[in-house]
């Protein structure tokens, strides 16, 4: 089994669990959240890992034009 945990501390730690919530269970912590992916195939967990990485990616971008 290949497992795969990010930590990331945000002040806008609500709003990117929020771009997770139909891919993942997120834990949020005050301006933390986390998650663990865990997949027997190396090769499903590295793209499971890319999907969620576009997801935050996507989401700050999206916070930071509308903080602007």
């Amino acid at each position: 089994m290949w497992y795969v945990r990010l930590s990331v501390d945000s002040p806008n730690a609500v709003s990117l669990a929020a771009s997770l919530a139909s891919e993942e269970s997120v834990v949020v912590q005050g301006n933390n959240i986390s998650f663990t992916l865990s997949e027997p195939r190396a090769k499903d967990a590295r793209a499971m890992w890319n999907t969620r990485m576009r997801s935050l990616v996507i989401a700050n971008r999206v916070i930071e034009v509308m903080d602007s």
